[in-house]
């Protein structure tokens, strides 16, 4: 009679032990403190004032929890969000919050761009070729706290120079924040007669072409002239200048009595850039992962095409892969320079076909009250959530496919070969929330 009472008794052991919610692990956290949070980050980005200055400001602030800690650039953690000093560039914060649980999110800092600070003068001549008595009385608008430079020299608060040889001379403008203007001017000798540069103007192909070119001839003076572009200096027997690119130039002409000539500022334009459209395929980031995005680029209406993504250089490939969810800017270069841009925004992916078996099989089996579901699951997993389903994924292949025997509690059976397989076919695509 005992030994059948003690089969029942052990018999009765085994079912509830198979029928209970899951084996505990002692090795295994009873909570982990992440699980379910989404901590997102924003912020206001206030640019540099002018490329050359490191006066941006980044000002985070995370949500999604409590007791948040912020850093820059992996430095560290400060208890406010903001960030100063900072020159044009990326920059990566960090958002960390009492639980030690850490978001990153990437912003980049934009530099407002140089005002156009124009430089005129009034010349005074040389008494002579051959005298130093020429001054250039030089003017600059279109900005604030203006200093002065004569042919690169050290920069000085009055735009008057005097003392000046028979020359051409380039007078730099620059303001407070290192933005700068230049133009040529030529101090002649009032002993010389008037010589007249005339120019024909070719523009180039593009804002970054190099085949632009200039074309001089000179009168007034005694021929034969010489001719040199931007410093006078150098002098070349022909007034034909190729290979240039757009910018303000001026010819400086010379005759046979070393008398001399300007064409004052000579503007080499660029042919108008054509319209590049610009169209985009995405593909959504895991939302587990969160590193899987793509976005492959097509350009259309010119030729030559380079790509870039925010501030990022410009690159040969127009794919660009592991990007997490969230707005970019596409940028799109052409062989002459010409640009465009456009938005894209990488959404989370939706979730995979092999996923979606696994958490119906999941949900059948184990994500039930009281197992591995609401407040307080068992272990501290909760199979009702996505993404733990996905960091859990060998234990679900160890507990309901590699197991002897292997079993799905609370139902405490095998599960099918045919949903054995199914996990086994989500873990091989890679066990991620999008794998289909």
């Amino acid at each position: 009679m005992k030994k059948f009472t003690l089969l029942y008794f052990l018999l009765f052991l085994s079912i509830a032990v198979m029928h209970s919610c899951s084996k505990s692990d002692p090795g295994s956290s009873s909570s982990d403190p992440c699980t379910g949070k989404t901590i997102v980050i924003s912020a206001v980005v206030t640019p540099t004032s002018a490329p050359t200055t490191s006066n941006g400001v980044i000002t985070a602030t995370a949500s999604g929890s409590t007791g948040f800690t912020y850093n820059i650039n992996n430095g560290a953690y400060q208890s406010s969000g903001t960030f100063n000093n900072l020159a044009a560039g990326d920059y990566t914060i960090g958002a960390k919050d009492g639980a030690g649980c850490v978001k990153t999110k990437l912003f980049t800092v934009t530099a407002t761009a140089c005002p156009t600070i124009n430089v005129t003068a009034t010349i005074t001549p040389a008494s002579t070729a051959s005298a130093s008595d020429g001054a250039i009385s030089a003017t600059a608008s279109g900005s604030t706290g203006l200093t002065y430079s004569i042919n690169a020299g050290p920069f000085q608060a009055s735009g008057n120079f005097t003392s000046l040889a028979v020359g051409s001379y380039t007078i730099t403008a620059k303001d407070a924040n290192g933005c700068t203007g230049s133009a040529s001017f030529l101090v002649a000798s009032a002993a010389c007669p008037t010589i007249t540069v005339s120019t024909t103007v070719t523009p180039s192909s593009g804002p970054t072409a190099t085949n632009g070119s200039i074309v001089a001839s000179a009168s007034g003076g005694t021929a034969a002239y010489v001719y040199s572009i931007d410093g006078g200096t150098t002098f070349q027997p022909t007034g034909t200048f190729n290979n240039l690119a757009a910018a303000n130039y001026t010819i400086v002409a010379k005759d046979a009595n070393n008398c001399l000539g300007s064409s004052g500022t000579v503007v080499v334009s660029f042919v108008p850039c054509p319209t590049i459209s610009i169209s985009a395929v995405v593909t959504g980031s895991d939302k587990c992962s969160n590193i899987t995005g793509t976005i492959s680029v097509t350009a259309s209406g010119s030729s030559g095409f380079s790509y870039k993504l925010n501030s990022g250089a410009y690159q040969a490939s127009s794919v660009f892969n592991a990007l997490g969810t969230g707005n970019y800017t596409i940028g799109v270069k052409d062989q002459n320079g010409c640009t465009s841009t456009q938005a894209a925004n990488v959404p989370i992916a939706n979730a995979g076909t092999k996923f979606s078996a696994v958490k119906a099989i999941l949900s059948a089996n184990c994500a039930l009250s009281g197992c591995h579901s609401g407040p307080t699951p068992q272990n501290g997993i909760n199979f009702g959530d996505d993404c733990t389903i996905v960091t859990q994924s060998a234990r679900i292949k160890s507990r309901a496919v590699d197991g002897n025997p292997s079993f799905m509690p609370p139902t405490g059976g095998q599960l099918s070969a045919s949903d054995k397989q199914k996990i086994v076919d989500w873990i091989n695509a890679g066990g991620q929330h999008s794998n289909n």
